[in-house]
C-alpha cells in the first residue's frame, strides 16, 4: 500500500508541476546538451500582448481529475506579474493533499525574470523558494523547508550564468510570445531554483483543440529539457524520457490550451477550461461553461472535457509575501 501511495504522490506532483512550470523541469527527462544556448533574449512577436485575467486548468491522470490550477496575469507598474495556484481534488485529496503557489515578476521588453516565489505544501511539510535574478547574471535562491511549522533546512544558492535564463513562469510567457510555425525551433535556459536547464522547443505540427465547446487551432510544440549539470545528465541517460506536447493557440491570443505528457506511471493531461478577464479587458474571451456540482463516485472524474472545475474548499488564495 505504501508503494502505491508513493506512486500516486509522484504522479500528482508531476502533474501539478506541468501546469505550474509549463513543462517538466526534472533531471530524469534530460538528454545530452549540445551547449548552443543563447546569450541574448529571444525576440517576442511585437503584436503579442497577453490577456490580463485568470486562466483555469484541470489536471488529469489516466482520465481521472486529480487537481485544478489557475494562472493570473496582471501588471505591476512596468512589470508583468504572474500568480499560479494549484491543488489536489477529490479522492486524491484524501490520500495526498498538495497545495502549490507561485508568483513571478518579469520584464517584457526584453523578456527577463526579476523575482520568483514558490511555496509547496504537502501534508505537514512546506517548502518556500525565492529566486532573485540580477542584471550581472547572478541568480540567488533562498530555500526554506519546514515540518509541522518548524524549520528543518535553510539553504542559499548562487549561480552565475552568461546564458539567457528565465524562471519557469516567465518561460511560459516567452513560449506564448514567440513566433511559431511548423518546423520552428527555439532554445533558451530555465532555472527553477536548484539546477539550470536548457529548454529546446520544436513546433512539430498543427492540431484542433476543443476548449469549452469552441474549436481552436493550435501549434503542437514538443519540449526537450536538459539538465546542464553533467552528473545529472549521466543519471538521466539511464532513464526513460517523458514525452510531452504543449498546445499553443494559433491566433493572436496564443493561449496555452492543453499539455499532454506520457510518463511511466501513466498519461497526464492539463486542459484549459476557461478564462476570466480582468477589469477593462478589451479582447474577446471564451465563454465559460457551467460548473458541475454533482458528486462523483470514487475513482471517477468529476469534470468532463470542456467543463469548468468547481472551486474546491481550501483553495489557496493568499498572495506570497516577503
Amino acid at each position: 500500500m505504501r508503494n502505491e501511495k508513493s506512486k500516486i504522490s509522484v504522479a500528482l506532483i508531476t502533474g501539478i508541476l506541468i501546469v505550474a512550470c509549463a513543462t517538466l523541469f526534472r533531471p530524469d527527462i534530460a538528454l545530452g546538451s549540445n551547449g548552443d544556448g543563447t546569450v541574448n533574449p529571444l525576440p517576442v512577436d511585437p503584436d503579442f500582448k497577453p490577456r490580463l485575467g485568470t486562466y483555469y486548468y484541470r489536471v488529469d491522470f489516466n482520465n481521472v481529475s486529480i487537481g485544478t490550477a489557475s494562472i493570473v496575469i496582471d501588471r505591476e507598474g512596468d512589470l508583468y506579474k504572474m500568480q499560479v495556484l494549484a491543488q489536489t481534488i477529490g479522492m486524491v485529496e484524501r490520500l495526498y493533499r498538495l497545495r502549490y503557489r507561485g508568483e513571478a515578476l518579469m520584464n517584457s521588453e526584453p523578456v527577463s525574470s526579476v523575482e520568483t516565489k514558490m511555496q509547496q505544501e504537502v501534508r505537514s511539510s512546506e517548502k518556500d523558494t525565492t529566486i532573485k535574478f540580477q542584471d550581472n547574471g547572478t541568480i540567488k535562491t533562498t530555500e526554506i523547508e519546514s515540518k509541522n511549522g518548524a524549520t528543518v533546512n535553510y539553504d542559499v544558492r548562487r549561480i552565475q550564468t552568461e546564458r539567457f535564463t528565465l524562471d519557469p513562469f516567465s518561460a511560459t510567457y516567452l513560449v506564448r510570445g514567440l513566433e511559431w510555425k511548423v518546423g520552428a525551433e527555439k532554445v533558451f535556459d530555465v532555472y527553477p531554483g536548484k539546477y539550470q536547464y536548457e529548454l529546446r522547443l520544436k513546433c512539430e505540427s498543427m492540431a484542433t483543440i476543443d476548449v469549452a465547446g469552441e474549436k481552436r487551432n493550435a501549434f503542437v510544440i514538443v519540449p526537450t529539457v536538459t539538465n546542464l549539470d553533467p552528473d545529472k545528465q549521466a543519471q538521466a541517460s539511464k532513464k526513460k524520457q517523458v514525452s510531452t506536447k504543449i498546445y499553443v493557440s494559433a491566433d493572436d491570443l496564443k493561449d496555452v490550451l492543453k499539455i499532454e505528457a506520457s510518463h511511466t506511471l501513466g498519461n497526464f493531461r492539463v486542459l484549459m477550461v476557461r478564462f476570466d478577464p480582468a477589469e477593462n479587458q478589451t479582447k474577446e474571451v471564451n465563454t465559460p461553461s457551467k460548473e458541475i456540482n454533482a458528486p462523483a463516485r470514487d475513482g471517477e472524474s468529476k469534470v468532463k472535457e470542456g467543463d469548468v472545475p468547481a472551486k474546491q474548499e481550501g483553495t489557496p488564495e493568499k498572495q506570497l509575501t516577503d
